[in-house]
């Protein structure tokens, strides 16, 4: 019966099972803005995912796959349409020098519910200038040897990873599968040898994938499986309440690799047992023992970078990092302020980090829910966020706009006002109802302005269109918000 069901509704208890842990950043949403506005630059403040290859930086975010080889000074986007998926980027890897693959992912509502879908894969050559694509794998509604997946809902890619010239992808509705053909066919693949079913088996729903020296490593809701073998063999590494040299927790977000170490690291938190713990877990000896580090209930690590012994997680609490492989930890990176530009970074969320060489010193990336930040030989207290919006000196009417907007307090934290650079306020920006009575104050600063939704009396205000006026070198503006709680 199960297989003739729609795999959506087999999703949906699924995440259920897993107290609701939805890996899925609200970042895949088909958008229509008009990419031109964005040439040159960065297109997109969720940054889903970074990767560092030769001398380029890849930025995966909602709107699509931003590139750039000059530290941040210039972007170059790959939309959709170019890469010829559905939706932004959810996963990326290089196949081997030049061949980079992508997965894409975008929102649908299903039942009145907004889920997420998978978009496909795409592949190039020639960093970009063709594509090939493969539609997200699914299976036949009369596949009789396992429950089969039969709609891109709510299976979506997470990870790519490649064991010579075999492509893995972690499909979280669609499980394990390999692609011996560069994605011609796709064959699902259990680790422990019974028959496909994500409802029935956690450890046949994966999320993380990594190859270190031609062993397969795999992160599921049910611990890690090894293959020394591209899949023939594998060895499972689970959480035990009676040890604790096993995994804090056997839901692997991500696993990644410390090659000046020879440590494996995985972000591990809880699945379905009250014994297991939200943390990293770390291996020396390729799984036989495990470390727990940065135990905390409210931590829910997302992903890794390294430089030599030095250890970067980024994690909903903010980045945390070490400088000794693990063994000290300093306190997390949050709140990122860019004094020269006045642009911040107010979530403290971070979904990923890299390490790129910078003319002999390294340059740390840091990509949220709000925007990119970079520095320098890691000098903490001077970064560069990079974040997309229009600038006034593509669109130049209005002198001054407020975004995002509509504007949600109790899910942004604040709406900014943007300006082009040669200009400055005034006076304060102050904000008015729709009856044009005077709400709040917007003070001058260094920073750029920006507001959180709250009126004088630092109460939130109602849902409803506001007004802005601004005066921007001697020039009155006004411009409109909407408020949505």
């Amino acid at each position: 019966m199960i297989k003739k069901t729609a795999f959506f509704i087999i999703v949906f208890l699924v995440m259920q099972a897993v107290h609701g842990q939805q890996l899925y950043k609200a970042g895949y949403r088909l958008q229509d803005e008009d990419g031109a506005l964005f040439e040159g630059r960065l297109h997109g403040n969720g940054i889903v995912d970074l990767l560092v290859h030769q001398n380029r930086v890849y930025a995966a975010t909602g709107y699509g796959l931003n590139v750039t080889a000059d530290f941040g000074e210039s972007w170059q986007t790959f939309y959709p349409r170019d890469y010829k998926g559905k939706g932004g980027i959810s996963a990326m890897g290089f196949m081997d020098d030049s061949t980079l693959w992508v997965a894409s992912a975008f929102d649908t509502t299903v039942s009145d519910d907004n889920l997420p879908a998978g978009g496909g894969l795409s592949y190039t050559r020639d960093f970009g200038q063709t594509w090939q694509h493969i539609r997200q794998p699914v299976d036949s509604v009369n596949e009789v040897n396992y429950a089969p997946t039969t709609t891109n809902v709510q299976n979506l890619t997470y990870d790519i990873a490649f064991v010579d010239s075999t492509v893995w992808i972690a499909s979280f509705g669609g499980g394990l599968r390999r692609s011996d053909d560069m994605g011609q066919t796709w064959q699902v693949v259990t680790t422990d040898g019974l028959p496909f079913s994500s409802l029935n088996y956690l450890n046949h729903r994966v999320f993380s994938l990594l190859n270190v020296h031609d062993t397969l490593w795999v992160g599921t809701a049910g611990g890690i499986s090894m293959s020394p073998d591209n899949g023939q063999s594998w060895t499972q590494f689970a959480h035990s309440a009676d040890d604790s040299s096993t995994l804090s927790g056997n839901f692997v977000v991500a696993l990644a690799y410390q090659e000046q170490t020879g440590m494996l690291w995985a972000a591990t938190i809880q699945a379905d047992s009250e014994t297991e713990l939200r943390a990293v877990s770390r291996t020396v000896d390729a799984g036989e023992t495990w470390q727990r580090l940065l135990v905390d209930e409210s931590l829910f690590a997302h992903n890794f970078a390294f430089d030599g012994r030095k250890v970067f997680v980024a994690s909903d609490l903010g980045v945390y990092y070490s400088f000794d492989a693990g063994n000290t930890w300093k306190t997390s990176i949050t709140d990122l302020q860019d004094f020269q530009s006045g642009d911040e970074m107010f979530q403290d969320e971070f979904y990923s980090a890299a390490v790129q060489p910078d003319n002999g010193l390294p340059r740390l990336w840091l990509g949220g829910s709000d925007g990119l930040a970079t520095t320098i030989n890691y000098d903490f207290e001077d970064w560069q966020i990079i974040r997309s919006y229009v600038s006034t000196e593509v669109r130049k009417d209005p002198e001054i706009y407020a975004y995002p907007t509509p504007f949600s307090p109790s899910r942004q934290q604040f709406i900014r006002f943007q300006f082009a650079a040669n200009k400055a306020l005034d006076e304060p920006i102050e904000i008015y109802d729709f009856a044009m009575d005077k709400v709040t104050t917007v003070p001058v600063s260094g920073l750029k302005p920006k507001w959180d939704g709250t009126n004088s009396a630092g109460q939130i205000v109602a849902s409803g269109v506001y007004f802005f006026r601004a005066q921007l070198n001697g020039q009155v503006t006004w411009g409109k918000i909407v408020i949505i709680n």
